[in-house]
């Protein structure tokens, strides 16, 4: 049997993959802060009343797919807590969040 020389690189070594070769993706944790810093972003560009159905565009544009409308309320939740963000309608069918006005938040 005659091996043929093909032009063009190399293949690469055995045990390692193309994709290998790419640098790694970043970690979980700087992904979802990345990500936390540009809806809050949105959020205070935009202004208003922001409910799930409002955000869900902006998540699709960021992770490029779907997102549960429990993940939305998650984020929703973690930027209460954390003081950027006003939970109003609790009690209510229809929760929306408001944008913590400037001097009261952090």
């Amino acid at each position: 049997m005659t091996v043929t020389k093909l032009p063009g690189p190399t293949t690469p070594a055995a045990g390692r993959h193309p994709w290998s070769l790419r640098p790694p993706l970043a970690a979980p944790h700087q992904q979802r802060l990345a990500f936390q810093r540009y809806f809050l972003d949105t959020v205070r560009r935009e202004r208003g009343e922001w409910t799930v159905g409002r955000a869900k565009p902006v998540f699709r544009r960021f992770w490029q797919s779907h997102s549960y409308r429990s993940t939305i309320r998650r984020h929703f939740n973690r930027l209460v807590a954390e003081g950027h963000l006003i939970r109003h309608g609790d009690g209510t069918p229809r929760i929306y969040y408001t944008v913590v006005p400037e001097g009261e938040g952090q």
